[in-house]
């Protein structure tokens, strides 16, 4: 099988390298490091994807990432090329960022977690950058570490519950820690290395099942938990926004209408759906596809000043997440009763 040959299927786990063009930087300062790792996560959010480890590094980055739905190229490519844009403006750098596609290999199964996440986590201690990985800012690894420095959208507690008890101890947080310091006195080889054919870390049988995909790639439609974790319907949104503000559908549609509720609605199908800007705009009753950030940038400067807003859109998430008890997804709304503090259809500008 190809090296390069990208195979997708529900719940396959890679490791993904990406490297940039010509050797040049994909990062020059902390902000562009900020922004990269803002857009992984943007990605992760959206694409229902689990990041199990991730590194950042002066001309390539490294994850290792979990698809509940075969949408690891859909992911990468809005993830690299939305990044590569917009550091693009920002240095007035014309050309492409990174070196062709980027490379994934597969994982059979969370046996291969430790060896695999470990070699990641380690990059930076290898280029001479820092001593020990936790000193590494712009990695998941401070947050295996110190769990107080975990961010919430990396996989933490799926990585470390693969742990065997080979490490010793009572728990699997220090038995990892102790696990990743051994390979500061004897570094470990890329796992890679022994892989079959270079890019497969698994048994004969997983070999066997990736020769049996490597032909036409069937893509069968996503079970309801993997559904559920790639992220939203968007029509199931709609109907939650407007449900919980008492406004008719159409209203959200209508182009000029300043209500709250259409920037509360772009926010939350832009960061939890799949839905392309396009398609968003059509919905929302807009004529440019780059008019939807303008809605989702409004929403973002008023939760800085707004703090029950955060809450209204928790409750919108949750509601949208709650199985639907009949064929119109605001019924899973209705069947308790109206909301007792629904808001007035006044319109509020956002």
């Amino acid at each position: 099988m190809p090296r390069r040959l990208r195979i997708e299927f529900e719940g396959a786990i890679y490791h993904v390298m990406a490297r940039s063009s010509a050797r040049q930087k994909i990062v020059r300062d902390d902000a562009d490091r900020r922004r990269l790792i803002d857009g992984l996560e943007h990605t992760v959010v959206r694409h229902g994807w689990e990041v199990l480890c991730y590194v950042v590094m002066g001309n390539h980055l490294h994850l290792m990432v979990k698809t509940p739905r075969p949408n690891l190229g859909a992911g990468m490519q809005s993830f690299l090329s939305g990044y590569a844009i917009w550091a693009g403006r920002r240095w007035r750098r014309l050309g492409h960022l990174f070196q062709g596609r980027y490379r994934a290999e597969m994982i059979e199964d969370e046996s291969y977690y430790w060896t695999v996440s470990r070699y990641v986590h380690l990059n930076p201690v290898r280029a001479g950058l820092v001593r020990r990985p936790e000193q590494w800012e712009w990695s998941s690894y401070p947050g295996y570490r110190d769990a107080r420095r975990a961010r919430a959208w990396v996989a933490h507690d799926e990585l470390l519950a693969a742990w065997r008890g080979d490490q010793g101890g009572r728990d699997a947080r220090g038995a990892y820690v102790r696990f990743v310091d051994e390979g500061l006195d004897d570094p470990p080889r890329s796992p890679f290395r022994e892989a079959f054919g270079g890019w497969v870390l698994g048994s004969e049988r997983f070999v066997a099942r990736l020769r049996s995909l490597a032909g036409p790639i069937l893509s069968n439609p996503p079970v309801a938990e993997a559904r559920r974790l790639a992220g939203l319907d968007p029509k199931r949104i709609f109907a939650t926004v407007t449900d919980f503000y008492g406004l008719e559908g159409a209203s959200l549609s209508r182009r000029h209408d300043p209500h709250l509720a259409r920037a509360v609605a772009a926010w939350l199908r832009r960061r939890h759906t799949e839905a392309s800007l396009r398609e968003l705009a059509e919905w929302l009753g807009l004529s440019r596809a780059d008019s939807v950030p303008n809605l989702t940038r409004r929403l973002a400067a008023r939760l800085k000043t707004a703090p029950e807003l955060s809450g209204d859109l928790t409750v919108i998430m949750k509601r949208s997440n709650e199985p639907a008890a009949g064929t119109h997804p605001a019924d899973l709304i209705r069947r308790d009763g109206p909301r007792q503090s629904a808001r007035p259809k006044t319109k509020n500008k956002a």
